[in-house]
């Protein structure tokens, strides 16, 4: 495993900065989150591309429209849970039934702004971005998922969200062994099919450190990642598991309507009886602090993750 660590907002600001001096119709739209989102430096070479709206986040999704619609590409970014809560039915209306082509950043998503508390908390994001229509949601988990996740979203005609980590974040591969595609999954690990961990987002290297963990115990793992939600690599997916003995997704979010459970409804006709075990974030769970003291309380760190799938697998 490389050890670069990227910082997300880092590579979020200087990857925007360069699409927006090449392509003029790229809009930077911030709710009172240029620094904290990465878009300051844009906003200083590019004056004239950037709109600062405040905290309002229902009309900087209208506004994006507008722009959408007079050719523009919005990217508007503010933090997770505001723009994907706070707004959600100016996303869903404006953004998803019309199919218009805009770019929603939710900042410092998931647990990374629990220091502020549970609100600052987005950990049910994915399941809202999920069913919005249209919507392709993306999930990078470091710093070449973020430069590959912007630069595929502006590509992309129509609405894309993409939930922006804050930490920086170890990379489980080299760039150059990785083909980001929207849609697509990749595999990290592939030394036989008793286990299949699923992961997306910033637990990849914890899922990778994991499978290393059970390959060196003896066991045959598989770990996939997906940076891509929705739509989902059901391909890669379905084939992993009809050879797998056991199938376990990993993620920083509820297990509720997030990834997990979108890889649930991809292998729903699937004929195959490996039981699949979903670890993230359950029910209820509000607790708040620093990133990696939350992400032990709550069992998702590479040790953890390894314990609780050996467990699961004594007792079933």
């Amino acid at each position: 495993m490389t050890i670069k660590k990227l910082n997300p907002r880092d590579v979020f600001g200087e990857v925007l900065l360069d699409l927006g001096r090449e392509n003029k119709n790229i809009m930077a739209v911030s709710c009172d989150s240029g620094s904290g989102s990465g878009m300051n430096p844009f906003k200083k070479e590019l004056p004239h591309q950037y709109l600062e709206v405040g905290i309002n986040e229902q009309n900087a999704i209208g506004v994006c429209a507008g722009l959408a619609e007079g050719g523009f590409i919005p990217i508007v970014s503010a933090i997770a849970p505001f723009i994907s809560m706070r707004a959600f039915e100016q996303i869903r209306n404006d953004l998803g039934y019309a199919n218009m082509n805009v770019k929603v950043i939710g900042s410092s998503s998931g647990l990374s702004h629990s220091a502020l508390g549970s609100t600052h908390q987005a950990i049910e994001d994915l399941t809202l971005m999920r069913v919005v229509p249209n919507m392709v949601v993306l999930n990078p988990g470091d710093g070449y998922e973020v430069e590959m996740s912007l630069k595929k979203a502006i590509r992309h005609k129509g609405p894309v969200y993409i939930r922006m980590p804050r930490h920086a974040m170890a990379e489980p591969l080299e760039a150059t062994e990785r083909n980001f595609e929207i849609g697509k999954g990749e595999v990290l690990m592939n030394s036989g099919d008793d286990i299949v961990i699923a992961v997306s987002g910033t637990l990849s290297v914890d899922g990778f450190m994991a499978g290393k963990i059970l390959d060196e115990m003896g066991y045959g793992v598989k770990v996939l990642n997906f940076t891509t939600v929705k739509p989902l690599d059901t391909k890669l997916l379905c084939e992993a598991y009809k050879s797998a003995k056991y199938l376990f997704t990993l993620e920083e979010h509820s297990v509720i309507g997030g990834f997990g459970s979108a890889v649930l409804e991809a292998l729903a006709s699937v004929k195959h009886e490996a039981p699949i075990h979903l670890i993230g974030i359950t029910d209820g769970s509000i607790k708040t602090g620093p990133y990696r003291e939350l992400l032990e309380a709550y069992g998702l760190t590479w040790e953890k993750v390894a314990d609780r799938i050996l467990n699961e697998i004594k007792n079933n």
